[in-house]
């Protein structure tokens, strides 16, 4: 098992343009091909889901491995799906490719990220990938490209992708699955408008795309690769459905007031500059030649929410006396430090993972997890457990994820994206 890579922390966010890679000659917008399920062939689709995961540094080699490990021969539908994550790969594009090609008739949902794990092994290069089987699932899949309106692809990848997985009837659980571009702006805009398609019935999970901390371009696939896009999968299912997030961050500050805020930096708390007060609140000087970002890592923000508890805001970086965030934060919201040791942060996994557990009727046949990059470096060697216990609580040893730009964890309410959190999706035995 490869250990995970030092987590440095990321720098200021740079521009990019998202660059399609379409699988066909099909260029439009929003990509979204393919049928849902028969509902005659469900019970008689014979395979199982399954994971594999492969270290090899060839991206190629990599994709084609941790799929063949995922099927171990097993026969695919066009109904079926095979989810993918790569790691440590600047252009995964050929991979996602290669993976496709050895999927079908299935399809492909793909992304990049900052590190890829399974119950058994966490990486920082290489690919895991989960088979999702149309036994007893129906799944849609979409992707559009996000430009510079975040809630209308989200809202037209979702729509598209629902109307896939209900073409042939719905079933009694539902959920919504987002990958997004970790580096597209705005990320409640994500799940605003994909909220306007679930409503408040169906959760909504996932993370966005990272890009092993360049901060340069994210990759997602579904029928064709871009850089900045929204990937929505839809699952149908007779059998219960459930989703957990949980962070186990807790307060180390008094609360303090976003007097002043402009896109993603907060301009001021409390009326003063905002970098000054959350030195202040930390009683800690920032160390001579260590990035802001790399400083803040092991204390976000926290916003206490109507829960009675707190949504996490990653501090990106110190710009003029602000803080630049990774998730915007508006005027007049109250914040907190937030602090964890890293037995918390693994004890804040398992309740994402029993909360999700517990909307089920036993324990879990496959678990999707969605773990944020901010946590790597507070976990440390511990990282590798973070996935173990997530499995162990959900009861069972099929278990994919990445580590994300952002998580999106929607259960009740309509806001759902968290920073420095776990999503935990689970899909019943």
């Amino acid at each position: 098992m490869t250990e995970p890579s030092r987590y440095e922390g990321p720098g200021s966010a740079l521009d990019h343009r998202a660059r399609a890679v379409p699988r066909s000659d099909r260029r439009d917008r929003c990509s979204g091909g393919g049928e849902g399920a028969d509902l005659a062939q469900l019970s008689a689709h014979r395979s199982a889901s399954g994971v594999g995961i492969s270290e090899a540094d060839d991206p190629l080699r990599a994709a084609q491995e941790a799929v063949e490990r995922a099927l171990a021969g097993r026969d695919l539908q066009a109904g079926d799906a095979v989810v993918l994550f790569s790691a440590g790969f600047q252009d995964p594009v050929g991979a996602f490719e290669r993976a496709a090609d050895a999927v079908s008739p299935a399809r492909l949902v793909a992304c990049s990220s900052d590190g890829a794990f399974t119950a058994a092994a966490t990486i920082a290069t290489g690919c895991c990938a989960v088979h999702l089987s149309s036994r007893r699932l129906r799944l849609g899949i979409a992707r559009c490209d996000l430009g510079c309106e975040l809630a209308g692809a989200a809202r037209a990848a979702a729509e598209q992708a629902r109307a896939q997985a209900t073409a042939e009837g719905k079933g009694r659980h539902a959920a919504l699955v987002l990958l997004s571009d970790g580096l597209a702006g705005d990320q409640r805009e994500i799940v605003r408008g994909a909220y306007e398609v679930t409503g408040a019935a169906v959760p909504i999970v996932g993370g966005a795309a990272g890009d092993d901390l360049r901060i340069t371009r994210t990759w997602q696939y579904a029928d064709g690769a871009s850089t900045n896009s929204v990937v929505a999968l839809w699952i149908e299912s007779s059998d219960p459905i459930g989703v957990g997030v949980a962070h186990g961050w807790r307060p180390a500050s008094a609360p303090m007031l976003v007097t002043r805020a402009a896109g993603n930096v907060i301009v001021e708390l409390e009326g003063r500059p905002a970098r000054d007060a959350y030195l202040e609140a930390r009683d800690r000087p920032l160390p001579d030649a260590q990035p802001f970002a790399t400083f803040a890592m092991d204390h976000p923000l926290g916003i206490p929410n109507a829960r009675g508890r707190y949504d996490v805001r990653h501090v990106l970086d110190a710009t003029d006396g602000g803080l630049a965030m990774f998730a915007y934060v508006p005027e007049n919201t109250v914040v907190q430090v937030m602090e964890a040791s890293a037995e918390e942060l693994l004890e804040g996994a398992e309740e994402a993972a029993r909360q999700a557990r517990g909307e089920l009727a036993g324990p879990a046949a496959t678990v999707l997890a969605f773990s944020c990059a901010a946590r790597k470096p507070i976990l440390g060697h511990a990282v590798v457990e973070e996935p173990r216990r997530i499995a162990s609580a959900c009861g069972t040893s099929r278990l994919c994820g990445f580590f994300t730009y952002g998580e999106f964890g929607r259960v009740t309410g309509s806001t759902g994206f968290h920073n420095a959190s776990v999503a935990v999706l689970a899909l019943s035995a």
